[in-house]
């Protein structure tokens, strides 16, 4: 199997499987000639093949991950472990600028996109409902059939796109705009709520965000979240490249969480540092990020939690994203995703971890004790500026929860 991997309108090059060396990718000539940036940090422009152990980071993790993966591969009746045929029927609209099409089909993606009728078309709320509801029988991703469309991540999502109050199903190639992201079920029925809590509190933080609206549609609850990967002007829609950080460096995702072998704190820290175009500023955000999924109580923001958009020649953080209390839910692990110096037990974690972490990342630890009191402080304000968001008037049990247990998190690091 060939297939073709694409930038927006250019041709990156080729992924394909061999009888002898697994799946293997190499770069267009044209593409190496043109002065175009790599498709990622962990595959730097060079005529050399790149090996299945150093490509398929990078390709495999377009693709959703553990039950929704499964889900998915079912109603495809495509094994889960088979990357390529994944890609193939999945990689037309995939995060980022990345679209993978079957070698020889054309591809229909432009640069810029006009909001039309050829482009889109219209999606009912009430489709939109049926879609949400029938998740475990019919994957989201595979909502439509002439539809490709891949997400990472462990969670369901719908890529579609919202305007002026409307959705719309994209078509011809066409960038979606917005994220739909399904509540939970039982245990996990606040979900939807729990992450639009704390990406305000985020928002009432400084933290950079993506705009998020907790919606609801008869009995179907949902988040509708503005995808930091595209840029919209005057309904011209265009694509930003982007990677996860599990990707930039050149890891699996199912190594994600530091404890499988995947990427701790200060190794974001350093790639973030080496590669962005305004290390100063984005390793600020980053430490911002990790000190603020610490105060929540966010013990799920592992490798994939953190990513790098491509723009215009510069390299910058994306918005903090995937901001969950998950410490509300009994059942769920208290162990951070990545090491606070000597420990992972988020209730374990003190000053003298914190001095240890900024030694790692060669700060000062009074940069990182400051941070982290600066937060803390914040959130604990916030909490009083969401009793009064009309969004959550249904959640109150919940954010009073999430409230308690944050605020306990705080005092026991204090």
């Amino acid at each position: 199997m060939k297939l073709a991997v694409y930038l927006g309108e250019n041709l990156v090059g080729h992924l394909m499987s061999t009888a002898d060396k697994g799946v293997v990718f190499s770069y267009d000539p044209i593409y190496l000639n043109a002065g175009l940036p790599p498709i990622s940090l962990s595959l730097p422009l060079s005529a050399d093949e790149f090996s299945q152990k150093q490509c398929l980071p990078f390709f495999e993790g377009l693709l959703p991950e553990g039950d929704v993966k499964r889900r998915i591969s079912d109603y495809l009746h495509i094994s889960e472990t088979s990357t390529l045929k994944l890609l193939q029927e999945l990689g037309g609209e995939c995060a980022g600028l990345v679209s993978i099409l079957p070698e020889g089909e054309e591809n229909k993606t432009k640069n810029v996109y006009d909001f039309s009728s050829l482009n889109y078309d219209s999606l009912s709320e009430k489709k939109l409902a049926e879609y949400i509801a029938n998740i475990n029988t019919r994957p989201l991703l595979k909502a439509k059939e002439q539809l490709r469309l891949s997400l990472a991540g462990a969670q369901e999502k719908l890529p579609l796109t919202y305007v002026d109050g409307k959705y719309y199903l994209p078509k011809n190639g066409a960038p979606s705009t917005h994220i739909v992201k399904p509540t939970g079920s039982g245990e996990l029925s606040s979900l939807a709520a729990n992450e639009y809590i704390c990406t305000k509190l985020a928002e009432y933080c400084g933290l950079p965000i993506s705009k998020t609206e907790l919606k609801r549609i008869d009995d179907v609850e949902f988040l509708l979240i503005n995808r930091y990967d595209r840029i919209c002007d005057e309904n011209r829609f265009l694509r930003i490249h982007q990677e996860d950080v599990c990707q930039a460096l050149g890891i699996l995702s199912d190594r994600k969480y530091q404890n499988d072998g995947g990427p701790g704190i200060a190794d974001i820290y350093k790639i973030i540092k080496e590669k962005t175009t305004i290390p100063l500023l984005e390793t600020r955000n980053f430490l911002r990020y990790v000190v603020f999924n610490l105060v929540i109580g966010n013990c799920d923001a592992h490798g994939k939690n953190y990513s790098l958009l491509f723009h215009d020649g510069a390299v910058r953080l994306a918005p903090i994203y995937d901001a969950v209390c998950t410490i509300v839910y009994p059942n769920l692990t208290r162990k951070f995703s990545m090491k606070v110096g000597k420990h992972y037990e988020i209730m374990k974690i003190n000053q003298d971890d914190f001095r240890l972490l900024a030694e790692e990342m060669g700060l000062k630890s009074r940069t990182v004790l400051d941070c982290y009191f600066d937060i803390a402080e914040n959130v604990a304000d916030a909490f009083e500026r969401l009793k009064e968001d009309l969004s959550l008037k249904e959640h109150g049990q919940t954010l009073e929860s999430i409230e308690k247990s944050v605020l306990k998190n705080i005092k026991v690091f204090s």
